[in-house]
């Protein structure tokens, strides 16, 4: 099966005191996810980004009492019950640990450094692998021991403009029956295309993707993708069609950070300082191969503005100034 990549034009009109008050027009993009039939507009000109560097230092150094800290964690931190069989996760720089505030049946964090802030383009390929075999090693325990748990997600929220209250880099996981609404909307959509026409999409999409200019590249296992349509500014999404969910000590673990650290760079590159990440897992299924997605968000300085208006937060409706055609190869050159 192939997809209609072709989006709904519209165009409004008005008297411009831009242009002395003669008439313009504006053209709006909106697209529909090729699986999910969710809209995002293209509204040029919607996001602006602040010129030079923030002044955000004294925040950013400030370390005093952040309990992930090397010097703290163990003290302030919890341990895992029993049953996981260790108490607390250890990989290289990364350690995790339960979440004291859970979101579901099994969540945890990792933190992923031992420095307490690393700016977004100076992480390490070993850092986010390392990270992520930590938060793998937690999503195995849990799904080995619930069965109705079958949805995994390892997230993130880097500094303020993302969600995140804690300047330390993190990552949270969440494993339980469910899924979060777009995980199980998304999963379950995939179900249905693979029982309908008897192929993965995933492998169809990347596929009819490979030879487009939304193409960014790969690495090893993990073909990189830039959604035709973005869930917010900047999104590009990891497939790894060949996989299911990894052992901590696969070799697309490697690739899958070796690509997220790759976007990150590009993120810096295009002024961006802050960032969301989501790897979404499920267990046992094969039209649902991992996918990773990021994000970049409001550049953090002391006065930033959220980039989530009514749009996001009561339409769940997407907006993005720039199309993915446009960013797409600018980060293909960082991968």
């Amino acid at each position: 099966m192939s997809f209609q990549f072709d989006p709904e034009v519209q165009a409004t009109w008005f008297h411009s005191p831009l242009e002395d008050f003669e008439e313009v027009s504006v053209e709006t993009e909106v697209r529909r996810d090729p699986l999910t039939g969710r809209q995002s507009r293209i509204v040029s000109e919607n996001f602006v980004r602040p010129e030079g560097e923030p002044e955000i230092e004294t925040v950013l150094n400030d370390d005093e009492g952040c309990f992930f800290c090397p010097e703290m964690v163990t003290d302030a931190t919890p341990t895992y019950p029993d049953w996981v069989g260790f108490e607390r996760g250890s990989w290289g720089e990364a350690t995790s640990f339960p979440n004291l505030n859970p979101y579901g049946d099994h969540s945890n964090v990792v933190v992923l450094t031992e420095d307490h802030y690393v700016p977004i383009d100076e992480f390490t390929v070993g850092q986010f692998a390392d990270g992520l075999a930590a938060a793998l090693e937690f999503v195995d325990v849990a799904f080995e021991s619930d069965a109705a748990d079958e949805y995994a997600s390892i997230n993130m929220n880097f500094l303020r403009p993302a969600g995140s209250s804690i300047i330390h880099p993190h990552m949270q996981t969440l494993v339980d029956e469910c899924g979060t609404n777009r995980q199980a909307e998304r999963a379950e959509a995939a179900r249905a295309y693979r029982d309908e026409h008897g192929e993965s999409y995933w492998e169809t999409l990347l596929a009819e993707t490979a030879d487009g200019d939304r193409h960014i590249g790969a690495t090893g296992g993990v073909e990189w993708i830039a959604p035709y349509a973005p869930k917010h500014h900047r999104h590009v999404r990891g497939v790894a069609p060949e996989a299911t969910v990894p052992d901590p000590g696969d070799s697309v673990v490697e690739d899958l950070a070796a690509g997220i650290v790759s976007i990150l760079e590009y993120y810096a590159s295009a002024g961006h300082n802050s960032f969301n990440l989501a790897v979404t897992l499920q267990d046992d299924d094969p039209a649902n191969p991992p996918v990773v997605d990021l994000v970049a968000r409001s550049v953090f300085e002391q006065y930033y503005w959220s980039d989530s208006p009514f749009f996001v937060t009561l339409h769940d409706e997407s907006v993005v100034d720039v199309p993915p055609e446009q960013y797409a190869p600018a980060a293909a050159e960082f991968l």
